[in-house]
């Protein structure tokens, strides 16, 4: 029986847009899969959202990274700029989907961000309150997929892995859920969330 379900934020109920804005922060050219793969791996991005580093210092760091400049401080303020910016907004009917969980289940944000996007998440896109657990990776010092993140959730919710239903846009970061016992799927936008949480029963 779940009594918990964790959403991510980013291409669940959060819309990122196309991914050659993330390919441009990479000096990319992936698909999506390869391209969020590069992300998730980065040293830089790690840094930054396990909250080790500002966001210039996060700036500095990425492009230098995968270009090997020394970037000037136009080019840096440009990429601060554009990085706040990146989320575009939540994606039609998302706070309508959380609200629609049924009462009883523990509603929760398992999601890897940063502190120059958790006050737009929180306040201009209206997600403070809507759940009962925050669990922002800059927080909590430690990142999907690593398994001490799904480990710190699991030690202060005090429920079993199977109880839990995790629904994220990432494979590696379901595949680090299972190998827990939680249960969890793979989604992206809020109509395949919906339907997840249909098949499970949760929602009125």
């Amino acid at each position: 029986m779940v009594k918990v379900v964790l959403f991510d934020l980013g291409n669940v109920l959060v819309n990122l847009g196309e991914t050659t804005k993330l390919n441009a922060m990479l000096a990319s050219h992936d698909n999506e899969k390869e391209a969020w793969l590069k992300w998730l791996a980065s040293p830089s991005v790690k840094a930054f959202d396990t909250g080790k580093i500002t966001l210039t210092d996060f700036a500095v760091s990425l492009v230098k990274e995968v270009s090997g400049d020394k970037a000037d401080s136009v080019r840096i303020k440009h990429f601060c700029d554009e990085f706040i910016a990146w989320p575009k907004g939540l994606f039609d009917g998302a706070l309508e989907l959380v609200d629609s969980v049924k009462p009883h289940i523990h509603k929760g944000i398992l999601s890897n961000t940063n502190a120059a996007h958790w006050p737009r998440l929180m306040q201009e896109m209206k997600l403070a309150d809507k759940f009962d657990s925050y669990f922002a990776s800059h927080h909590l010092g430690f990142a999907k997929p690593d398994i001490a993140i799904y480990q710190r959730v699991l030690d202060r919710l005090n429920v079993r892995p199977e109880e839990i239903l995790f629904i994220d846009d990432n494979q590696i970061n379901i595949d680090a859920a299972h190998s827990l016992g939680m249960q969890a799927h793979k989604v992206k936008g809020v109509i395949e969330a919906k339907a997840v949480l249909s098949d499970y029963n949760l929602i009125n």
